[in-house]
């Protein structure tokens, strides 16, 4: 679920947040976001992504794009990969009163993907727009979401 706020300043708020959450629980990709860009062909493309512990994120890069993750709640563990697809980077991510690293930013063409840690994250993500959806790449070296063993053991690696 995506809702876009698209006004010339925008809040978030407590409420939203909530809400966020419940979209996050209906959605069958178990995450939701509050777009707070106007459009996808801004140049900053900033949102507020709700993920439930159950959500998948298949590993993925943006070419030429950075992108940078700032947590709000939760706990998450961001991974990076080879171009094969091994691991070569765990990192817990979690707001910054909980000790650890709270804002991280990726360059363009590294293989990541998210692993939510505890029973709702939420993150503020920010990346170079325009957003193309074609740009976009999923790798092929992993689950592509359509099964959930696959999917249940390949989180088990990236988590070791």
């Amino acid at each position: 679920m995506v809702v876009s706020l698209g006004q010339e300043m925008n809040e978030v708020n407590g409420a939203q947040l909530a809400q966020l959450k419940q979209a996050a629980m209906s959605s069958p990709q178990k995450r939701a976001r509050i777009c707070l860009h106007r459009d996808h062909y801004e140049k900053v493309q900033e949102m507020v992504i709700a993920f439930c512990r159950d959500s998948y994120v298949r590993p993925h890069r943006h070419a030429g794009k950075s992108e940078s993750f700032h947590m709000i709640e939760g706990e998450l563990l961001l991974v990076l990969f080879s171009e094969c697809g091994q691991v070569t980077r765990r990192t817990r991510l979690s707001p910054g009163e909980c000790d650890g690293t709270f804002l991280c930013r990726l360059p363009g063409d590294v293989w990541h993907s998210v692993i939510p840690l505890s029973t709702f994250v939420i993150v503020h993500e920010t990346t170079t727009g325009p957003f193309l959806k074609d740009t976009t790449e999923h790798a092929l070296w992993c689950p592509d979401g359509s099964n959930a063993e696959e999917i249940a053991e390949f989180q088990a690696y990236m988590m070791r």
